[in-house]
């Protein structure tokens, strides 16, 4: 069986030890001494494993002041089409949701413009609080033409990856999206659900799906700013 190496053994120990938050967020990693001593590597493979730590984004190191445990804020790359679920996950996090509720809708008349379609047209809503190791993060309402998935409403299963969960069981594939994205102070309601003040400053996105030229998606979600962010990569050319 092939050996895992030194710094991936270190790298997968420490990050275990952040997660379980043995080292938790603004505490100092032991120095790179200590760490050889513990691991009984060398100094060369400590570094390679806080390294790999930083470019994750688990901890940043601060010339003459040591290696601290930072909040773990989940990148989502805007260049592709990919839930939270999917970015939460990504990041190192245990994902899950609660208070799932599927329900069969007419559309407003700002639904039906976005769907391009008629008021009072069927739409289904999936409502749901999203959680990031236990932890309530994100509140969501994902609006689905009806037509696309006949009885989905009648699932009792709490849907973590609602992306996912529609290839798999209606071979829905989105083509393109667009993201609506603004800040809002939380109410009273929002803040409840997502354990923080009211005001606390919350990312709202919204994103509109598209099947082609079909309009199939249309998501509205509240998450709490300071667990999120955002990557957007551009490239350049000559004018």
């Amino acid at each position: 069986m092939k050996r895992t190496p030194a710094y991936l053994r270190v790298y997968s120990d420490l990050k275990s030890r952040i997660l379980s938050k043995k080292y938790d967020i603004g505490a100092l990693l032991p120095p790179e001494p200590e760490l050889e001593q513990l691991y009984g590597v060398s100094r060369t493979t400590v570094r390679k494993a806080i390294a790999m730590l930083m470019n994750d984004g688990y901890i940043t190191v601060k010339q003459g002041y040591g290696t601290q445990v930072i909040s773990r804020k989940v990148s989502q790359n805007l260049n592709v089409i990919t839930s939270i679920s999917q970015s939460l996950q990504k990041k190192g996090y245990t994902i899950g949701v609660k208070n799932t509720f599927v329900e069969k809708i007419r559309a407003t008349a700002v639904l039906a413009h976005d769907f391009r379609v008629e008021e009072g047209c069927e739409l289904i809503c999936v409502h749901r609080l999203q959680l990031a190791d236990g932890e309530p993060v994100a509140i969501t309402k994902n609006y689905i033409l009806a037509s696309l998935v006949p009885d989905i409403e009648k699932n009792s299963e709490e849907i973590v990856s609602l992306y996912e969960y529609l290839l798999k069981n209606y071979s829905l594939r989105y083509t393109d999206a667009k993201d609506t994205i603004s800040a809002i102070s939380a109410g009273y309601e929002e803040a409840m659900l997502l354990g923080v003040e009211p005001k606390t400053a919350l990312m709202t996105i919204k994103r509109i799906c598209n099947i082609n030229d079909v309009v199939a998606e249309v998501d509205d979600v509240r998450i709490v700013a300071d667990k999120y962010e955002f990557e957007v990569y551009t490239k350049g050319k000559n004018v």
